[in-house]
C-alpha cells in the first residue's frame, strides 16, 4: 500500500495491512505497517456506514476489472512506479 499526506510534504509511505477486525465501539480497524521510509503502525477505524460504500465501489466495472486481473494473475515481483502521483502509469 501506498500513502501520500500533505504533512509529510513529497514524502510517500510503503506499507502492508496488518490486521483488519471489528472492535467493541462498532467500528472495523484496519491496522496498517509502514515499512519505507519510516516504521509507524498506521490505525483506521471504518464505520459500518462506509462499508457498502467500498464494497459497492469494488463492483465498479473498470475497478472490478482490475481487481479481478490482479487476483488472476499475481506478479511475483510487480513493478510499482517510482511515484504514486505519477499519472503515467
Amino acid at each position: 500500500m501506498r500513502f501520500r499526506s500533505t504533512g509529510l510534504g513529497e514524502a510517500e509511505l510503503k506499507g502492508r495491512m496488518s490486521k483488519l477486525f471489528p472492535n467493541e465501539e462498532g467500528l472495523l480497524m484496519l491496522h496498517i505497517q509502514t515499512y519505507d521510509p519510516v516504521q509507524w503502525q498506521l490505525r483506521a477505524g471504518l464505520d459500518y456506514k462506509d462499508i457498502p460504500k467500498i464494497f459497492f465501489s469494488f463492483l465498479r466495472p473498470s475497478l472490478l476489472f482490475h481487481v479481478v486481473r490482479t487476483l488472476i494473475y499475481v506478479k511475483k515481483n510487480p513493478k510499482e512506479p517510482e511515484n504514486l502521483m505519477d499519472k503515467t502509469f
